[in-house]
């Protein structure tokens, strides 16, 4: 009898799954992440997000850029964060710096920031 009921707790949860709306959530934490990156913007602490690896990488004049447009590059190391997607938030931040200075700063930005 235990093993009937096992799969059929397997079954419901298969179902259930498979009858899950897997937009909402996503669609929820692209309006989280936009919310976000505005805010920065309005507080003037703009910033690009970068989900890294175990050690953080530097990039030889990635200080000039920061110090030039007054942006900070934000390594989030091998934990990326599960409430903010990370190519949403940069969009934000790209298009803003692309009204504010034009789209010549994408030529000096780091190569792995993703979303720009």
């Amino acid at each position: 009898m235990k093993k009937h009921t096992l799969i059929w707790m397997i079954l419901c949860l298969v179902s259930i799954q498979l009858n899950a709306k897997p937009g909402i959530f996503d669609d929820s934490i692209k309006k989280e992440s936009i919310k976000q990156a505005n805010a920065d913007i309005r507080k003037g602490q703009l910033k690009f997000l970068i989900h890294g690896g175990i050690a953080s990488i530097h990039v030889k004049g990635q200080e000039i850029f920061e110090r030039k447009y007054g942006l900070e590059y934000y390594d989030f190391g091998c934990i990326a964060p599960w409430d903010i997607n990370i190519a949403d938030y940069n969009k934000v931040i790209a298009a803003f710096m692309d009204r504010k200075y034009g789209k010549g700063w994408r030529k000096e930005v780091r190569k792995d920031i993703q979303g720009i």
